[in-house]
């Protein structure tokens, strides 16, 4: 119960602070087009919709936190501050870096095989960074 608690408050957390910070995106067109920040903004209300509800039905049920429940709240922290490093280095280091070590790490959080993820943690970070780059223009700190 309480961990599902912590992980929601959490969630709630981050997408306050990616809601905010989608304010600095560039606003709407004249021609009533919205801007860039109304997708992250949406998704951000939805996260914290989602999480109000586990925090509720979290408090409906009591029960006690099994060994598997704590590891898997000890790896969901280990996420988050993945996550939160990440996000502070963001623009500090290129994309294709910053998204492997990313990858890399999530994949030992996870306990995977390094020998074959490591090789697919960078792939898949040369192909966001191609997508996003070069098919959805968006541009990304290189």
């Amino acid at each position: 119960m309480i961990g599902e608690i912590i992980i929601s408050l959490v969630g709630i957390l981050i997408s306050a602070l990616a809601f905010i910070n989608a304010f600095t995106f560039p606003g709407g067109t004249s021609d009533g087009v919205p801007g860039a920040g109304v997708f992250p903004q949406a998704l951000c209300v939805i996260i914290i919709v989602i999480n109000l509800i586990l925090i509720v039905n979290a408090l409906r049920k009591k029960t006690k936190m099994t060994e598997e429940q704590k590891e898997g709240l000890k790896r969901a922290g280990l996420f988050v501050a993945a996550t939160i490093v990440m996000l502070i280095l963001w623009g500090k280091l290129h994309f294709m870096i910053l998204c492997s070590i990313y990858l890399i790490a999530i994949g030992l959080i996870l306990k995977q095989k390094m020998k074959t993820f490591i090789p697919g943690a960078i792939v898949s970070s040369a192909l966001i960074y191609f997508i996003f780059q070069q098919v959805l223009n968006v541009m990304l700190n290189s």
